[in-house]
Order: C-alpha cells, then sequence, then structure tokens
C-alpha cells in the first residue's frame, strides 16, 4: 500500500490541474513543473496505470487501482539443482623426474668414483714382488688378444721377443729401463719387440702402467723420449756395423697426449740411402701410436759408433 500512495498522490494533482480554468494556464504549467516532475520520474516494481483525462473522475475512480502481482508464482518452489560436473580422472604421476634424478646421480657418482682413481690412485705394486707378478701375468694374457700382436705373432717374416731379455737378474737393476722403470706399474709390465730382417723395421707393443704419468693420468713426456730412444736405437744397432751405437740427436713431436694404463705402439724404420748415414752412423724415424693407430708421438734419432771408446756389442734380444 506504501508504494501506490506516491501514484495516488500524482494522479490527484493531475486531476485539480484539467479541472482549472483555461484561463489560468500559465499558473498550471509553473505548478505542474513544481510539483509533478518528483513524483513522476521515480520507478517503481509495479508500473503506472496510464492518466485519465476526463474531468468528470472522482478521487474514488482515482485511487482504484491494479493490485501487486505476486511474482513468487513464477519461481518454482523447489530449489533448482544443477547438474554436478563430472570429476575429472585422477592424473598419473609421471616418472620423468625419477628418471632423470636417477640418471643424473649415476653420472655423478661415475664422475667422482673416475676423478678419486685419477687424482688418487690405490698403491702399484712394487717390482718383483707377487701382486707385481700377477699383474704382469695378467697384462700378458690381454696383450694375446690384440689383434696386432696375434697377426705379427703368426706371421714367420717377424721374429719377436720379450724386450731386454738378453740382461741378466744381476745387470737388470742396473739399467734405466730395467730397474727403476721396471715392473708393471711402469713399462716392465709387457714390451714385446717384432722385427722384420728383410725391411729393417722394428715394431713394439708397450703397456704404461699406472707410475708413468706426470699429470694425472698424462704418461711424462721424459718416459715418452726414453722409450723413443731405446726403440730407435734398437733399430739403429742393427744397421751398424759394429753392432753398437749411442745416441747423437734426438727430435721428439708430441702430437696429442698419451694416457696412462694403457698399451702402446712403437713403429721405427732405418732411413735409406745416403741420408741414411754410412757403417757408423745411423739416421731412423719412428713414431708412437694408440692401438687404433692415432700417431701420439713422431721423433727422429742420429745413432752413431763411438771411434775412441768402445760399448758393449749388443745381440740377440734387446
Amino acid at each position: 500500500m506504501a508504494s501506490r500512495l506516491p501514484i495516488q498522490a500524482c494522479r490527484s494533482y493531475q486531476s485539480i490541474f484539467q479541472q482549472l480554468p483555461q484561463t489560468s494556464s500559465r499558473c498550471r504549467q509553473s505548478l505542474q513543473s513544481q510539483f509533478l516532475p518528483k513524483w513522476s520520474t521515480r520507478s517503481y516494481s509495479t508500473p503506472p496505470q496510464p492518466i485519465n483525462h476526463n474531468t468528470n473522475a472522482t478521487p474514488e475512480s482515482a485511487s482504484s487501482s491494479p493490485q501487486h502481482r505476486d511474482l513468487r508464482s513464477q519461481f518454482p518452489s523447489q530449489p533448482i539443482s544443477l547438474p554436478s560436473s563430472p570429476s575429472s580422472p585422477k592424473q598419473k604421476r609421471s616418472l620423468r623426474p625419477t628418471i632423470y634424478a636417477s640418471l643424473f646421480l649415476l653420472i655423478g657418482l661415475t664422475a667422482g668414483q673416475y676423478v678419486s682413481l685419477v687424482l688418487s690412485p690405490p698403491a702399484l705394486p712394487e717390482p718383483s714382488s707377487p701382486p707385481d707378478e700377477l699383474m704382469t701375468s695378467w697384462l700378458h694374457a690381454q696383450a694375446s688378444k690384440i689383434p696386432l700382436v696375434q697377426s705379427l705373432t703368426e706371421d714367420p717374416i717377424w721374429q719377436s721377443w720379450d724386450a731386454y731379455s738378453t740382461f741378466t737378474p744381476e745387470e737388470r737393476p742396473h739399467r734405466l729401463t730395467t730397474g727403476p722403470l721396471g715392473g708393471s706399474r711402469s713399462i716392465g709390465g709387457y714390451q714385446r719387440v717384432f722385427y722384420n730382417s728383410t725391411t729393417g723395421e722394428f715394431i713394439s707393443v708397450v703397456y704404461l702402467g699406472g707410475a708413468t704419468g706426470g699429470w694425472p693420468g698424462v704418461v711424462h713426456g721424459g718416459l715418452i723420449a726414453t722409450i723413443m730412444d731405446e726403440s730407435l736405437g734398437r733399430c739403429a744397432i742393427r744397421q751398424l756395423a759394429a753392432g753398437t751405437g749411442v745416441t747423437a740427436q734426438l727430435t721428439m713431436q708430441y702430437l696429442k697426449p698419451s694416457v696412462t694404463n694403457a698399451f702402446y705402439v712403437v713403429r721405427c724404420m732405418p732411413i735409406l740411402g745416403e741420408e741414411g748415414g754410412g757403417e757408423r752412423k745411423r739416421w731412423v724415424e719412428g713414431r708412437l701410436e694408440t692401438l687404433e693407430g692415432r700417431v701420439c708421438v713422431e721423433a727422429k734419432g742420429l745413432f752413431v759408433a763411438p771411434k775412441n771408446y768402445k760399448t758393449r756389442i749388443i745381440t740377440g734380444g734387446f
């Protein structure tokens, strides 16, 4: 009822303004501008009825208006139940992070173990000790499986022997290559020499042990020079008439690093013709290779037979 009062008042004012005489139109307009806008511009839930311009309308007829319409009938009495969205299936947990973590852990452990063995290797066996003899036997067994050793051993053109087999046990401790450098920890574990009497070529297969390193895991350059000097001299002495000789000149060119605890191949060839020398001097060239044929060191040496100093004639298995 309270919401219809402004509409009833507005209609009453309109009926009053219509009953005023025509001569007072100016006054009627001023009154309409003061009272009607206050009521006509408001909005209500029930729309107002159209204004009746009948001058004979009475307040009773103007006050009759339709009742409020109950809008609640337009809504359902029961609450609307919304369809529940289907629950998404539970996704399986990916195993990729676990696989990556395990892989990186394995790589880290392997790298750490390798670095620890390189920087702090285990103690090496002393020469002529039982562990050293066991290691030497194992190296000979491994060397017998090398294809180059197998082919040269089966070829009748090539003669073979163990290096320094000419020296007696009493002489070995007093030589560099059989004394301080002896044993499986250095170059005494395996060193087999192959000789071709037709071409004068020498091929040696040598194992460089863990005690031959300068930097950790890398063979010392001085030790490689010693091996090349011995190998080139072995080749040159076969070409000298005196059967002995000393090093006069040795040139080394290091191309790639050599690692410890690995087998290597030393190839030596005498330089023939006038450039190679005569009966008292001989030029020889050689190289140090891996088993795969990668050249690590190239060398060239001049060996001479001294005039005023007699040296031991080297024969047999030097």
